[in-house]
């Protein structure tokens, strides 16, 4: 891998995540692969310099309980504020066709981080009582909450893993039941 294809990665890979805060490691990696630009080794050394380097922040997500939930295995990717000024200063020098990817790509993005977000699972307990919150939102707020009191922990939070994957259907489901 040449020093060139590292730093074009990293550029591209800023630049990802810039356009759609909240992305997941596996949706920027997919987009950059996709890109042709770089291959994985070329987006595993890029991605992993540019954390280290501060650049880049993950985090995962906790079910409120800070119990990791199915997701959380899929770390939140961030710039932070060094990796925009990097980026500011830097991202003149791409060319036209890898800019014109970046901005099909920063729309494909945003759309998934928005659907992704729409669904929300988290854990409330009330006088020790256990409940699987869940939701589907969109713009305007939620279209479907609920929340489900459960046994323990455990089940509240296989609950929350279950509905972060199978949100849709189960809505669409129970939507068709009451009709």
């Amino acid at each position: 891998m040449s020093s060139e294809n590292i730093a074009n990665a990293k550029i591209i890979i800023l630049h990802l995540v810039s356009d759609a805060p909240g992305l997941t490691y596996h949706m920027l990696m997919d987009k950059c692969l996709e890109s042709l630009y770089m291959d994985y080794f070329t987006f595993s050394q890029g991605y992993n310099e540019l954390i280290a380097a501060n650049l880049l922040e993950k985090v995962s997500e906790s079910d409120g309980t800070d119990q990791v939930t199915s997701d959380s295995s899929e770390d939140i990717i961030f710039i932070t504020e060094a990796g925009r000024a990097v980026l500011d200063d830097i991202k003149e020098t791409l060319n036209q066709n890898t800019v014109n990817f970046l901005m099909k790509a920063k729309e494909d993005l945003q759309n998934q981080v928005s659907d992704r977000n729409s669904i929300k699972a988290n854990i409330r307990t009330v006088d020790d009582v256990f409940y699987a919150v869940l939701s589907i939102n969109d713009d305007n707020g939620p279209v479907f909450s609920t929340s489900i009191r459960c046994e323990d922990k455990e089940s509240c939070t296989k609950l929350c893993n279950s509905w972060k994957q199978n949100a849709h259907e189960a809505f669409r489901a129970f939507n068709d039941l009451l009709k």
